[in-house]
Parts: structure tokens; C-alpha cells; sequence
């Protein structure tokens, strides 16, 4: 059990690890802001002395030269790409929505036509995530026809004109997770149907792709967990998949080698927004990220740099 530290404890532990704290007043400031917590031990990884000649024992050792003001240019770094991420994976949750909405209501017109089970996938092992999203869709409208207090205006408002709640209206109220789960569970042709758009989207403005429903897919599960971590304050920069998702066809889309974007980094999701993001939103997305990445570049020292970018999956020339 550790016991509690003051500020000024706190960095005379810092510096008793090695770490450099010019300025003391200013550090101790950070510190009533941040939590240690958060950003000592989450961002202190790219600045420790690993090297087994100069850190014999393994014990926590910073590398010699690495400053209090490094760490914290790290954690404001990780801070300003969770918001630039969110922005634009926001972007990408209003339009798979939008192009999910359309194109079932679209085959679909009958009211309510989203609560039917036979409008889905026939495939039984789609059926119990069917009927849970049916569930939330149901609920959603009968929750909002009641005369107590509602979640949504929005919705009761729209109710009480129409007397029904189209599933354009509904799905403004869906998580990413659950669009994602509704996707998995419509029939083929709409799914690739959906899929197609996102490729014509693009195609339009870069060159002819064909993006197939299982390849959104893919995208999904790599751009779901990343849409939660950017809106939570957790380290982000080094966040990745636990396990590969293959993309080998999107990689040769896009002109990348195999295995680039498998890693389901910080890279991979900034490399596949190109693909569901209208072009000027993208290339304003790159530049703010270009410009992030050099002011990290001129605040912390080489070699931790270099770990970063490894951490973010960039292990090429992308951001040096």
C-alpha cells in the first residue's frame, strides 16, 4: 500500500529516478491539475532508461536529460489527439448513420419497418443482436411517447407531429457501438449496398476503389474502441487492438504495404479516415495532426520521439 505524497515529495521522487525539475512552482502547479497518476505513470514509459548497460538493475531510471516539462509535452500532445480524433471520427459516426438510415429506409418504407425481425439478416447467428437492437429501437420510441420526463425532446417532439419515429430520427440516438451492431445484423445486399457508398464517396475524389461490406466492417471494429478512448480522458497515443485486424485489401487500396495497418494503431485509424471522411475534412485532419507531431518533435528529447511514434504505430518516415 503506497502511502500518500505531497507535490514536493512527489518530485523529489521524480528526481531521485533521474528526472530533471527545473522548475519546481510550475511542476507542482501541473501536478494540482493532472494527478500524478495520470501523468507520471502514463506517460513516463518513452523516457525511461531501458538500456541494460546503463540500467544494470532495471530499476525506474529516466534517461539522462529528460525533464518534468517532457512528460507533460507528451501528455498535452496525447490530450490534443483524443480531441482532433474525436472531431473527425464524429464526422465518420454522422455519415455511416446517415448512409445506414437512407439506404434501409430506402428498401424498407413501410413505418416502422425497422421492427420487423424478418427485415434482417436471416441468418440465425445474427438473430439475438437483431432483436437487442430491435429492443433498443422499440424502447427508444416508447419511452418518448409517455408524458413524463424523456431522455430526447427531439424524438418527442418529432412523435408528437408525426405520430411515428422514423428510423432517420432514431438512429441520432444510437451509440457508434450499436449503428455498428445494426450494421452487422441487415441483410448482404444492403451492407454491401452501404459499403459501396463509402467507396463511391471516395472514389469521386481520389480514384476508383471497391470497398466490400466485410472491409467496413473491419474499419468499424478498429474505429469503435478508438471512438470511446478519444472521449475519455486515457492515454491514447499508444492504445491498440489486443489482437490484428486483417485489412490486406484496403492496404493495397490505398497503396500501403501488407501487414501496415493489421496493428489497429493510432496509425491505422489516422490512415483509414482517408476512406470515410470527405476529402477537405481529411486533408485539414492531416495537417493539424502534422502540426501536433512537430510540436511534440521540438519538446521532448530524440530518442524518446522515436519510442512515441513506434508506440503510435508510425514506423516509417510518416511523422519524422
Amino acid at each position: 500500500m503506497k502511502d500518500f505524497a505531497s507535490h514536493a515529495e512527489q518530485l523529489e521522487i521524480l528526481e531521485a529516478r533521474g528526472l530533471q525539475v527545473p522548475d519546481k512552482a510550475a511542476a507542482k502547479r501541473i501536478l494540482s491539475r493532472e494527478n500524478y497518476y495520470a501523468l507520471i505513470d502514463g506517460y513516463k514509459e518513452p523516457f525511461l532508461e531501458n538500456d541494460e548497460i546503463r540500467n544494470p538493475y532495471g530499476l525506474e531510471r529516466y534517461q539522462e536529460g529528460v525533464e518534468f516539462s517532457h512528460l507533460y509535452a507528451l501528455h498535452r500532445f496525447d490530450r490534443k489527439l483524443r480531441l482532433l480524433l474525436l472531431n473527425e471520427l464524429l464526422k465518420f459516426e454522422k455519415n455511416i448513420k446517415s448512409k445506414v438510415a437512407y439506404r434501409f429506409s430506402e428498401k424498407f418504407r413501410e413505418t416502422a419497418s425497422f421492427l420487423e425481425p424478418g427485415n434482417y439478416s436471416p441468418d440465425s447467428q445474427h438473430h439475438h443482436e437483431r432483436d437487442r437492437i430491435i429492443s433498443t429501437l422499440a424502447n427508444l420510441i416508447k419511452s418518448h411517447k409517455k408524458r413524463d420526463k424523456v431522455r430526447y425532446p427531439a424524438i418527442r417532439e418529432f412523435y408528437d407531429k408525426h405520430k411515428n419515429v422514423p428510423l432517420w430520427v432514431l438512429v441520432n440516438f444510437l451509440s457508434l457501438g450499436q449503428i455498428t451492431n445494426f450494421y452487422s445484423v441487415i441483410d448482404e445486399q444492403l451492407r454491401e449496398r452501404i459499403a459501396q457508398d463509402f467507396a463511391e464517396e471516395y472514389s469521386e475524389e481520389y480514384g476508383l476503389i471497391r470497398l466490400k461490406a466485410s472491409e467496413l466492417d473491419a474499419i468499424l471494429r478498429i474505429v469503435f474502441p478508438y471512438r470511446n478512448k478519444s472521449a475519455h480522458e486515457e492515454v491514447l497515443y499508444r492504445f491498440h487492438l489486443p489482437n490484428p485486424v486483417e485489412l490486406g485489401a484496403v492496404e493495397e487500396m490505398l497503396g500501403m504495404k501488407k501487414g501496415s495497418l493489421s496493428g489497429a494503431t493510432v496509425f491505422s485509424v489516422c490512415c483509414l479516415l482517408k476512406l470515410v471522411l470527405a476529402k477537405v475534412d481529411y486533408e485539414q485532419f492531416s495537417t493539424e495532426l502534422e502540426r501536433l507531431v512537430k510540436e511534440l518533435k521540438a519538446s521532448v528529447q530524440e530518442r524518446a520521439f522515436a519510442r512515441i511514434l513506434k508506440d503510435a504505430g508510425f514506423t516509417g518516415k510518416e511523422w519524422e
